[in-house]
This record gives structure tokens, C-alpha cells and sequence, in this order.
């Protein structure tokens, strides 16, 4: 196997020196290499990763009785085997563990943290042969709770003193039992505890807190033949019962305009089954100048379809709202009316292609989907620390470097590895799109009515980008080319001896900010960008400069001290960020394009140094002030972008549970339902019967002065600009857990997105204070957002889902619940229509069929059809005999 380290670059100039016959040829003679043996140790050792406990309080202990400090820690171990005797002196396991490693034990062997998530296990050179029949533990303290699987990570690798590397096969992933998920089969069981300490009331997800959470929820099979997602503003059905049979296809005519831009949702009919065709249902499409942008009329009758459009939006709304009511199987529709417009103007999905790669074919296939549904902002996430996703003229490094993760500890080639990238520059670590595919996305998108919102975090979250131009300088100074131009670029302060950890535990991470180099990269990279808009003949109309921030950073920079002491901009190195933030964004819109920014970064900027028009996405939790964030950012005439975790944060676990994906430090569940129930326009409301992160009661004080002295309401006038979801990629290395963490959540964001309910309540202008259990949300309001999931829901499972699995998406289907009642076990489940199966030890059947046997244990879980997609499957003890029913 060949070596993956690249040699240094004295390495390199003394072969070229050898090569010209400069040392006498024993010298130049290259030393015997020790034997290899990484691909052995890889096939054959058993590696096992076992969490011993979650201390939420802390006081973590090892074996050797030393004990951690008191934040929240795990105890963890890695237990070796073999079926054959394996050498380990000298050799390396490297593997991601996403909280560091506080404490290790003494011994032969013990574990080092190197960057970020990067950690090595280091054999002492002295380790005895780890032989058959033998159990190699090496426990060590997390600085960080381990609660659901999502935690740990695959692909550890070993490298032996030769420099080779190999992944050991025992820590690969596999594939799941269920959603096409795969499962980490080094991984034991975790301790049974989802509870992060003695205030956290969260409960674990089980058969009996589903059905206790779903006890209202009834299939609503009225609401589904004439059911759309996200719902109509008015629909009208006709009073006879009339119906149009499509199978004959559709003939569009009507404004040659309009009809151009209906391509990709006649395209979306014609998978359903409902063709273009010569001699098919005429669908006339006229302009309304009346109706405002976006908005739309579709009638249908026993013989005709009708749509009228103001735009070219409109026209494609309405027949993306005729393909929602074709159901799979069906070729007939109801006659109905509807009038339309959207809720929010800014409609939007976050998807992060950083952190775990996730290519062409899958960004058209997610945009797919967002236009069926009618989300029309694709905020693209393309560099972040762990990875630099978007081909720049003239800056090579950045995808050449930037886009790879590999075992190249100097990263002259790629980067470290990270997230359980292993060894290689292959697979969801490493990739990036050309030019050519982000061009093509571009268009792609805009024929679906999306734009694309492109986003390079900066300047914290930026690894990719430093350590590209770091390698970028290197290259240039060892191939003899003057400082200044090796420097063009550069974003780090090689004289910057400043020691910090960001979030995510780098220690070199953020842009220098007091370069001009800095800018100059910006400057390039925003040019570089527009252009490629220009192409596509999509304008760049929103940037997205992240504005996240590293605490500590640049306090010890020589060239930051230079600069304070200049006067040229702020005086304290604690004002560098924010000094940062505002020139980029005025640098941003002096190109004619509207500057975007996390909530916090730009909470740390005056207004007075940003442009008139500045997008701020706010994501701060009910419970961490996000509801003042919003109100303060929108009365400032910003462009607010509701992002709050608490429901609009898709990589969160939809439950409580060791086996459901996603971190967990916003909200420990995230379900469907929630999202739902979310009023978007009345973020204090929520309080009333949402939970905080520890599922204990939260309040909400929206009054003048509360919180914050300058805190006022929103005022009279002022609204958010939209909601967006947010799929972070952390633990999403693979589409079909992208579709597990997005589906059925995406189709709540649309629907609230898209779709004022009459159960949201007004917001109080005035301000004020509400708690858990307030009457503001009172009985009758919850009934009604009871009823309202019900119709929602019973769409979902009986059309969207369908039509999600015949596009090869993977979703999630919720679990199974129970009620005991009367010596009955009844199911609940959270989307009605699904079918139940049953295991009562004799293999999967229908729930009609089960009959529970003399060990009292069951298993249940969801199914679209008999034959799968099938849910997580859940054990329920019931008595020999007990009859177990479906309820709908």
C-alpha cells in the first residue's frame, strides 16, 4: 500500500538534489523501509467502542480510580481483539470522537487529541502483540455526554511505522434494518439514560409516550382526495361531487409565457402518471395582472382545468398544486377552486454540503423537492472547517486542499481528516462541485422558482480555507516566487501564537481579519461568484457570509496588534470581529447583492456600520432569547430569516432515543408535529406548549424593557421576511439519512411557510410575558391544531410519502405507539393510514395476525406497504393472548 503521507518539502528538494547527483550514491540511496502490515491489522482487528456511562453532573471515572472534573463527561472504552496475533508497538489508531477526550488511562497505550475531532490511539513502543482470545481495553473520559448513536463516528484507521494507512474493516459502517440507514456495527449497546443531568426531564421514546403523545390523532380520509401541502389560502370544492379523470394526460395553452416556465412541474405530473399529451385535458393558462407575485387560481371542472398567474411563479404554484392532488394509483381529481398566495415571501432550506459532501444529483433531486412543495430559497452551505465544497478561478488549493480530507498530518494535500472521513480523500469527506455543476445547479434551480443563496462561513468556521491558502503559500515560497505574491492570499498570522478551542475544538480555524490579504481573498471569491451567477443567467441576489465568531482569537497576532495600534479600525481586539462583519458585508453590497448573516454575528456590529439592507437569519432558541433577537433585528428593518433550532433544525433527533440521528445541544426532539404547530408570526406563543432543551416549562417575556433594557416588541408594521429549515451534515454522510433527518419535517416547513393557519394567534404589539400551559393557547386552540395535524398528516401518509418513495427519497416513519385500554393494546402512531406490522417471534405480519405468545414481548413497527419502507421498530410486553389493534 503506498505511503499516503506527502514527504516535507526538505524531503522533496533532497531527491531533487540526489536526482542531479549532488550526494554520492549512498547517500542518495533512500533507507529500507520498515514491512507494512496496516492492511492486516485493518482486516483482522475487532475493534469495539463501548460507553460505560453518562455522568451529567460530571465526576467521570477511570479504572485506575482517577477521576474528571465536574462538566458533563462520558466513560467510554475501546476494546481490541483479534482472531490472529497482531503487533501493536508502534503503531496508531486514528479516529474522530466529537468531544474530546479528557482523560485517558496509564498504560501500554493511551489516547491524544490533535484537532478538531481528530484523535490518535498511540501504542507505546514497548506493547506486547495483542494476541487471540485476548481483550486489549483502553478506557478514557469524554468531555462530552454520548447519548444517542449519531455521536460516534466510523472508519477508524491504523497506520503503521512504515507511514501506511488502512481502515479497519470492524468500524466501517452498514447497512441498517430500516430507511436505508446504515449502522455502526463497532458501536455497543449505549446505557439505557437519555437524560443529560438531574434537571433534564426528557423522556425516552417509547411505545407508551408515543401513544400517549398521538391518543387525538385519526385518520382524516375526507381531507385527502382534495389535500394539498402546503395548504391553499381558499379552496372550494364543487358541490356536485364532479370529478376530471386525468389518464388521457394534459394539453397545456394558453400565455406562451407562462406555459415555458411549467416545464419541471409537468415534468413532476407526468412521473404521477399524468403525461403531456396532443389530445389530453386542455389546461389553459392565462396572466392576471391583478394577482400578485407568486399568487395563483387553478379551477378544475368535470372537463377543464383553468390557471391564472400574475408571474411565471404563480403559474408554476398552480400546477405543482395540481400534481398535489394527484394520488399514486389514481387517475381521477376532484372539481374544485382555489385562490392562492403565499404566507412568507422567503420560503427557505438550509442544506450544509461542508461538513459531509453531497453532490449534483442529490442537490437536483432536494430541489425537486423543495418546488413540489413550493420552498423557493436553496441557502447552500459551501465551506465551513471541515471542508471548502466550490471550484475558484484562480485559487486551485481551495478544492484541491480544501475540498480533501485525508491522513495527511502536515495537510500539504488535503485536510485532516474529520467526522469519520478516515484515511482516504474518498467518499462523503472529500468532493466539491466545478464551476460547470454550480452553474448548472444555478439554472437548474431557477426553473423550479429557487434561488440559490451561496454561503462561505467566515471568520470562524473557516479551517478549509486557512489551511488551503497556508498550503497555497507554501507551495509558492518552496518554488522560489517572491512573498508578496505568495501572500496574495494568505489568512492566518504565521507569527500568531494566540492559543483558543472553537466550538467544534480547532485550535487554527478563523480568518486573520487584520490582513489585507483577508479581503483581497474575499474580494476575489465574491467576483468569482458573481461571475458564475452572470453564466447561469441567475444574478446573485443574496450572499451569506456567516459572521460566526471564535472567542480568544487573534489576541496574541503581531499583525492585529499592528493594526489596532494603526487606528485604522477599532481599538480592542474584541471588536475585530464585528469590525470584520461590517466590511464584509458593505463589501458584499457594493456588488449590488444583499448581505446575509447569522443572528449572533451580526448582533455584535452596530447597525449604523452595516448597508441599509442586511439579511439576518436568526437561530438563537425560545429559551436563549431568540424571540427578542427576531423582534430586535426586524424593528431595525432587517430582513429576518426565523432559523430558531427548537423546530427548524433537521439534524436535531426528531425523538429522544439512542437510535434516532442528529446532535442534540438545542433541543433533545424535534418531531414533525412540532414544526407544525409552530406560529411563526407569534414567537411568544409558543412558550405556551413548547418545551425548553431539558422538556421543562419555558417563558417567553416579549415586554418592553424585559430581558434587555433596549428590548422592545416588534412594532406595528414590521414583519419576518420568512422561516427557513436547516440540515447540518455533521452525522449525514450518506442521501439516504439526508432524506431520514429532511422527510416528513420538510413538508411541516412548507406547510407553515406557505400557509397562515386560522389556530395561530395574533401577535401583541404591545408585548407580553407567556408560560407553559398559558390560555392564550387555550383547549379549543389546541383541539383545533390537533384537527388540523390530523388533516395534514393523513396527506402526508397517504400521498406524500408515496410519492417521496417512488423518487427514491428515504424518510423517516415514526414509530409505533400504545394505548392500554379495557385489556386491549391499541396502536397510535403519529401519521395515520400507515400500516401496522407485527413480530411475536415468528417473523413479520400484519397486526391482525399477531397473536402474542408466552414470553409476553412483541415488536411493532410502521410500514408504507407490507413489503417497506418499514420504521424503527419497538418492543411492547403484553400478556399471552391479549388482543393488540390498530387504531385510526
Amino acid at each position: 500500500m503506498a505511503d499516503v503521507r506527502r514527504p516535507g518539502i526538505a524531503t522533496a528538494l533532497l531527491a531533487l538534489i540526489a536526482g542531479a547527483g549532488m550526494l554520492t550514491p549512498a547517500i542518495a540511496e533512500a533507507p529500507r523501509r520498515p514491512a507494512g502490515d496496516a492492511e492486516t491489522i485493518g482486516a483482522t482487528l475487532d475493534l469495539t467502542y463501548r460507553v460505560r456511562a453518562n455522568r451529567g453532573e460530571g465526576s467521570c471515572r477511570l479504572p485506575d480510580g482517577r477521576v474528571s472534573g465536574d462538566q458533563p463527561c462520558a466513560e467510554a472504552e475501546i476494546v481490541l481483539s483479534t482472531s490472529r496475533p497482531l503487533a501493536l508497538a508502534g503503531r496508531e489508531i486514528y479516529f474522530s470522537q466529537v468531544d474530546p477526550v479528557a482523560l485517558t488511562s496509564n498504560g501500554g497505550a493511551h489516547v491524544e487529541h490533535i484537532n478538531g475531532d481528530l484523535h490518535v490511539l498511540r501504542f507505546a513502543s514497548d506493547a506486547r502483540p495483542l494476541q487471540p482470545g485476548e481483550s486489549r481495553r483502553i478506557a478514557f473520559v469524554v468531555g462530552g455526554l454520548i447519548l444517542t448513536r449519531a455521536k460516534v463516528m466510523p472508519n477508524y484507521y491504523v497506520v503503521d511505522p512504515r507511514g501506511d494507512a488502512a481502515i479497519i474493516d470492524s468500524t466501517r459502517e452498514v447497512a441498517g434494518l430500516y430507511q436505508g440507514r446504515k449502522t455502526l456495527p463497532h458501536l455497543a449497546p449505549l446505557p439505557g439514560s437519555v437524560r443529560r443531568s438531574s434537571r433534564d426531564l426528557t423522556p425516552l421514546e417509547t411505545p407508551e409516550l408515543v401513544g400517549a403523545e398521538n391518543r387525538d390523532v385519526a385518520f382524516a380520509p375526507d381531507t385527502v382526495d382534495s389535500g394539498i401541502i402546503p395548504m391553499p389560502s381558499h379552496v372550494e370544492r364543487d358541490p356536485g361531487g364532479a370529478r376530471l379523470d386525468l389518464a388521457r394526460g394534459l394539453t397545456p395553452s394558453g400565455d406562451a409565457r407562462l406555459t415555458a416556465a411549467l416545464a419541471p412541474a409537468m415534468a413532476r405530473l407526468a412521473a404521477l402518471g399524468v403525461p403531456q399529451a396532443r389530445a389530453g385535458v386542455p389546461l389553459v393558462v392565462e396572466t392576471d395582472p391583478a394577482l400578485g407575485h407568486e399568487a395563483y387560481r387553478l379551477r378544475i371542472t368535470g372537463e377543464t382545468i383553468s390557471v391564472a398567474a400574475g408571474d411565471a411563479a404563480g403559474a408554476f404554484y398552480a400546477v405543482q398544486s395540481l400534481a398535489a392532488l394527484v394520488r399514486p394509483g389514481h387517475s381521477d381529481i376532484p372539481a374544485l377552486a382555489i385562490e392562492d398566495a403565499p404566507r412568507f415571501g422567503f420560503r427557505g432550506l438550509h442544506l450544509d454540503i461542508a461538513r459531509n459532501f453531497h453532490g449534483p444529483e442529490t442537490i437536483r433531486a432536494l430541489i425537486d423537492q423543495m418546488a413540489a412543495y413550493k420552498l423557493n430559497r436553496l441557502h447552500l452551505h459551501l465551506a465551513d472547517d471541515e471542508g471548502w465544497r466550490l471550484a475558484i478561478e484562480g485559487l486551485p488549493e481551495l478544492t484541491e486542499v480544501g475540498a480533501r480530507r485525508c491522513h495527511d498530518l502536515e495537510e500539504d494535500q488535503c485536510l485532516l481528516p474529520q467526522l469519520g472521513s478516515g484515511p482516504f480523500a474518498k467518499g462523503s469527506g472529500s468532493g466539491f462541485l466545478s464551476a460547470e455543476d454550480y452553474v448548472g445547479l444555478l439554472r437548474y434551480a431557477a426553473e423550479r422558482q429557487i434561488e440559490i443563496i451561496p454561503s462561505f462561513d467566515m471568520p470562524g468556521h473557516s479551517r478549509a480555507a486557512v489551511r488551503a491558502m497556508d498550503a497555497r503559500y507554501r507551495r509558492l515560497v518552496a518554488a522560489g516566487r517572491p512573498e508578496e505574491e505568495a501572500a496574495q492570499f494568505l489568512l492566518s498570522d504565521p507569527e500568531d501564537t494566540t492559543t483558543y478551542r472553537s466550538i467544534q475544538h480547532y485550535s487554527d480555524n478563523t480568518i486573520n481579519v487584520c490582513r489585507p490579504s483577508t479581503y483581497r481573498f474575499v474580494g476575489h471569491v465574491l467576483d468569482r461568484l458573481i461571475a458564475m451567477h452572470e453564466t447561469a443567467g441567475t444574478p446573485l441576489e443574496r450572499y451569506h457570509i456567516g459572521a460566526d465568531e471564535t472567542a480568544g482569537a487573534w489576541v496574541e497576532s503581531p499583525i492585529c496588534r499592528e493594526f489596532l495600534a494603526r487606528g485604522e479600525g477599532p481599538s480592542e481586539v474584541g471588536d475585530l470581529g464585528g469590525y470584520f462583519i461590517a466590511r464584509v458585508a458593505n463589501m458584499v453590497a457594493e456588488r449590488g447583492v444583499i448581505p446575509a448573516a447569522w443572528s449572533d454575528g451580526l448582533s455584535h456590529v452596530d447597525a449604523a456600520a452595516l448597508p441599509d439592507r442586511v439579511q439576518s437569519n436568526v437561530w438563537g432558541t425560545l429559551a436563549g432569547g431568540g424571540a427578542q433577537t427576531a423582534h430586535r433585528h426586524a424593528n431595525l428593518g432587517w430582513d429576518v430569516v426565523l432559523s430558531i433550532p427548537d423546530a427548524l433544525y433537521f439534524d436535531m433527533p426528531y425523538a429522544a432515543h439512542p437510535e434516532e440521528g442528529g446532535y442534540y445541544w438545542a433541543i433533545r426532539r424535534a418531531p414533525t408535529r412540532k414544526l407544525f404547530s409552530m406560529m411563526p408570526e407569534n414567537l411568544p406563543a409558543l412558550a405556551a406548549y413548547w418545551r425548553d432543551n431539558d422538556e421543562r416549562a419555558l417563558t417567553v417575556d416579549d415586554r418592553p424593557g424585559r430581558g434587555e433594557a433596549s428590548h422592545r416588541p416588534l412594532e406595528e408594521g414590521r414583519r419576518f421576511a420568512g422561516i427557513q429549515g436547516h440540515l447540518w451534515t455533521e452525522t449525514i454522510r450518506d442521501r439516504g439519512t439526508l432524506g431520514y433527518q429532511l422527510f416528513p419535517r420538510m413538508f411541516a416547513l412548507a406547510e407553515r411557510a406557505w400557509h397562515r393557519p386560522s389556530w395561530e394567534v395574533p401577535y401583541d404589539h404591545a408585548g407580553t410575558r407567556v408560560g407553559f400551559g398559558d390560555p392564550l393557547v387555550g383547549a379549543d386552540r389546541r383541539a383545533a391544531i390537533a384537527a388540523d395535524w390530523n388533516r395534514f398528516a393523513s396527506i402526508v401518509g397517504a400521498k406524500e410519502l408515496p410519492k417521496l418513495a417512488a423518487a427514491g427519497w428515504s424518510f423517516r416513519l415514526p414509530t409505533a405507539g400504545v394505548v392500554r385500554e379495557h385489556g386491549v393494546v391499541q396502536t397510535r402512531v403519529a401519521i395515520p393510514g400507515l400500516l401496522i406490522q407485527c413480530d411475536a417471534g415468528a417473523g413479520w405480519t400484519e397486526l391482525a395476525s399477531c397473536k402474542p405468545g408466552p414470553d409476553s414481548k412483541i415488536e411493532l413497527r410502521t410500514a408504507l406497504e407490507a413489503d417497506g419502507p418499514y420504521g424503527r421498530a419497538t418492543e411492547i410486553d403484553v400478556a399471552d393472548g391479549t388482543q393488540v389493534a390498530q387504531v385510526e
